[in-house]
């Protein structure tokens, strides 16, 4: 398993846009945010672009990738937003390149197909965390204390515990479990089963989010999910942020209900509402790194970056 070097003040970072175009106010907010970080900032060539749904073309949108791991002077790399469109360009990146030139990788949400790309193809640690394009002027404090954790740091991330007046982390299913840490979001891990880029869950703890989808569609993926085996090979279960996945119509079962059933189906340690995913509070998961369920919390026992 490949590492980055941690991240430095007067390191310079590139942005890249893999998947759906960044509104401009946006964009300015979050670099100068990383700059407040002590971070330079180089933009991808085609961070602004704009097709439709996506942010330029596919060709274009993996090749900025490849030359922000190609640039020697770029230490890290950041996702300017997810959206759509990453699934499109997985077998135009140059893994060979990534490989050969480990460096700091880190988005969310539609950026889990890439992860999960990054670590089959070229065995690079990356990171599941917050993108530029919410590194706005209320960019929580908490959010920026992970990433700091995480990617300024050489030591294990270590307790993960939810900010101060947010409901505690809650135990679906007591218990302890070792194991490397990695899943992303429901939608993306399901669109990648089958291919030579589906998530590898055996006795890993297996955490999942989503956003915008109703229970009944969440229930689907779930199930999904669950018959393709990757439920039943994980050592743990950890639940993210489930922002928006109601449904007025149908209010029962609560995504809630469809959680706490799996956690009782699979008797495996199971913690639910963790700052994962989409929503204020985002922390920063080094996927793939080791990790522990301990009475009801999780820990992050093992370092992303060198």
């Amino acid at each position: 398993m490949l590492k980055a070097q941690r991240l430095c003040q007067g390191d310079s970072v590139g942005l890249v846009c893999p998947a759906g175009p960044v509104k401009e106010h946006r964009l300015e907010s979050g670099i100068a945010t990383l700059r407040s970080m002590g971070l330079k900032v180089k933009l991808g060539d085609h961070v602004r672009a704009t097709r439709g749904y996506l942010a330029g073309s596919d060709r274009d949108r993996a090749e900025d990738i490849n030359k922000m791991f190609r640039d020697r002077s770029i230490k890290g790399i950041f996702c300017a937003r997810g959206g759509f469109g990453t699934t499109r360009i997985l077998d135009a990146l140059d893994y060979d390149t990534l490989r050969q030139n480990p460096k700091v990788f880190i988005g969310y949400s539609d950026i889990t197909a890439l992860h999960l790309a990054i670590r089959k193809r070229a065995g690079l640690v990356t990171f599941h965390g917050p993108m530029v394009a919410e590194m706005t002027g209320d960019f929580p404090g908490y959010n920026r204390c992970h990433i700091g954790r995480a990617l300024f740091s050489d030591r294990p991330v270590g307790k993960v515990t939810n900010p101060e007046g947010e409901v505690p982390p809650q135990v679906l299913f007591p218990g302890r479990a070792e194991g490397p840490i990695r899943g992303g979001n429901l939608s993306l891990l399901c669109s990648t089963l089958g291919t030579p880029y589906e998530i590898d869950t055996r006795g890993c703890i297996f955490f999942l989010e989503e956003v915008g989808e109703p229970p009944y569609k969440i229930d689907r993926m779930l199930t999904h999910i669950g018959m393709a085996g990757k439920i039943k090979d994980a050592a743990a279960l950890v639940f993210g942020r489930w922002k928006d996945c109601t449904d007025e119509r149908n209010p029962e079962p609560s995504v809630e209900d469809l959680l706490a059933d799996i956690a009782a189906r699979e008797r495996k340690p199971c913690l639910s509402n963790l700052m994962i995913g989409h929503d204020r509070f985002n922390i920063t998961i080094p996927l793939s790194c080791r990790g522990l369920i301990e009475e009801g919390k999780l820990h992050i026992t093992e370092s992303g970056v060198l």
